[in-house]
């Protein structure tokens, strides 16, 4: 008897093993990829975030240095001036020959602010101190700017005097008569000797004269 015929193997159909693998590389594409573009998307937008708040950062701080307070040479900050009015002044003017007043209104320039308590407790002090320079001074030396900061000059020592800010009461002394044949180098108008401190060390940095008439 002849044995029966093999049935033809069929050559045309993947094996399943081979479907199988198409199947889980495609399943590892695109999780590789779906991970991947993930990645970048959040990586994208964190790095947008962290430029954004740069910017802000940046912004802000110019605007602070915009608004600052002026600096000194060192880079600190300095603290503003305060001023102070002290009142208007009326004094009668020691000339020999004609009776002249000298009628001004003068302010104090602090750069200490926290001064500014302390000229009002002692204000009765410093207007007897300012009264008294003022009818000390001849109408003739008061004509010129160098006059006129002489006088700030010796006022603002008296007033840093009263304040505790000096030891020693600087003189307060009338002006001589103007000598017409004296040479000398130094006359009524000449720049005041006293000796100026550093500002560290004072706080009243100018008397003002914001109103000045001789009559």
């Amino acid at each position: 008897m002849s044995k029966p015929a093999k049935p033809a193997a069929t050559g045309d159909q993947p094996p399943k093993s081979k479907k199988m693998l198409i199947i889980i590389i495609a399943v590892v594409v695109l999780v590789v990829g779906g991970g991947a573009g993930a990645y970048f998307f959040m990586n994208k937008s964190d790095h947008s975030a962290k430029k954004e708040h740069a910017a802000e950062a940046e912004d802000a701080a110019s605007a602070d240095e915009g608004d600052g307070g002026e600096e000194d040479s060192g880079g600190h900050e300095k603290t503003p001036p305060k001023f102070v009015e002290l009142g208007t002044f009326t004094g009668k003017l020691v000339d020999a020959n004609a009776e002249r007043y000298l009628q001004a209104t003068i302010s104090v320039k602090l750069s200490k602010p926290e001064l500014e308590e302390k000229v009002k407790e002692y204000n009765p002090e410093i207007l007897h101190k300012i009264n008294m320079v003022l009818q000390s001074k001849r109408s003739a030396e008061l004509e010129t700017t160098v006059g006129k900061e002489k006088l700030a000059a010796e006022i603002k020592v008296q007033v840093e005097y009263v304040l505790g800010l000096r030891k020693s009461a600087p003189p307060i002394r009338t002006s001589p008569e103007p000598d017409a044949n004296a040479e000398s180098g130094q006359d009524a108008h000449s720049a005041p000797e006293h000796k100026e401190e550093s500002r560290s060390k004072k706080g009243v940095e100018a008397i003002l004269f914001t109103t000045f008439i001789i009559q």
